[in-house]
């Protein structure tokens, strides 16, 4: 009796509500066939990379469909590590860190200036605070390529070009808004009666930024981290044009340089120098993984 009770009032809710029971199947099907070929489209392509890197030269052109190679070495990256070395003049250990270098320096100015920023535009009132917020979210959807004249103009005369410098501060200026419009919209969604209580207790606001609100908002920091990683691992112009001198050229700017150089390139090598920079992303990912994937389920039920 009571399944059947059940059964009569989940029927009396669908019509209610208007809700197919068919067509929830239908779109469950249709999402886990869509779910299964954006899965398809993304990782097939790297495991078949890392696949070509694993081969010999006398097998990387055989069984060239398939992701299992027949015969597995690691030379390609002994060499992939040594033929920038070669052929460019510096090496590709350098390269690496030199990315590393640029990467995190610009992320950890980019968030401390990002976070407090967010934190006063979340708390404090005063004039001219969503023209200033708005200014600074504009600035994000400028295209870098627009800049790269003026910028370079700039760095040359202030004699940083060739400089870490030259990349870390143009890439500061384009990671605080991506930065600030995230930890802003999760700042605000922090209970106002944990800071006033604190604020009740004694606490300054330096103290409840970073013993109270800083502490709350690790899913958002942890999204940020992995998006501005994301956004400045990869990035390819900026270093090309401000970074001339091979000994503080990227990673980006050393594959970019091995595929289109005058020599031949192995396939198996370049498709090694690819699986070194892949490594980064996937070791910031695996650290950071919990509180983004929170984050961001956190941002669907909020929305």
């Amino acid at each position: 009796m009571a399944i059947l009770k059940g059964r009569r009032k989940a029927n009396s809710v669908e019509r209610e509500y208007g809700i197919d029971r068919r067509k929830d199947i239908g779109f469950y099907i249709y999402s886990r066939i869509l779910i299964t070929l954006t899965i398809i489209i993304i990782v097939v392509p790297i495991l078949y990379i890392f696949s070509l890197s694993l081969r010999t030269k006398a097998t990387i052109y055989q069984d060239f469909l398939f992701l299992i190679p027949k015969a597995v070495t690691f030379q390609n990256y002994i060499e992939a590590v040594d033929y920038a070395k070669v052929h460019l003049n510096v090496s590709f250990l350098q390269m690496f860190r030199n990315s590393i270098i640029a990467t995190f320096s610009s992320i950890t100015v980019a968030m401390i200036i990002a976070s407090l920023a967010s934190f006063s535009f979340s708390n404090y009132r005063f004039k001219g605070k969503e023209f200033t917020f708005t200014v600074i979210i504009a600035s994000f959807v400028i295209p870098a390529q627009v800049l790269l004249i003026p910028l370079f103009f700039i760095l040359r005369k202030a004699g940083l070009i060739n400089t870490y410098l030259a990349i870390i501060i143009p890439y500061v200026g384009f990671l605080i808004p991506i930065a600030t419009l995230i930890l802003r919209t999760f700042f605000e969604q922090i209970p106002k009666e944990i800071k006033e209580s604190a604020k009740i207790d004694g606490a300054s606001d330096f103290r409840i930024f970073a013993q109270i609100v800083l502490p709350l908002s690790k899913p958002a920091i942890a999204s940020c981290i992995i998006l501005l990683f994301l956004e400045t691992w990869n990035e390819f112009i900026f270093a090309l044009v401000f970074l001339q001198d091979p000994k503080f050229q990227t990673i980006p700017v050393a594959i970019a340089k091995i595929a289109g150089g005058k020599f031949i390139v192995p396939i198996g090598i370049y498709s090694a120098a690819i699986m070194i920079t892949i490594i980064p992303i996937l070791i910031i990912f695996v650290i950071f993984q919990r509180w983004f994937i929170s984050g961001m389920t956190l941002g669907a039920l909020k929305g």
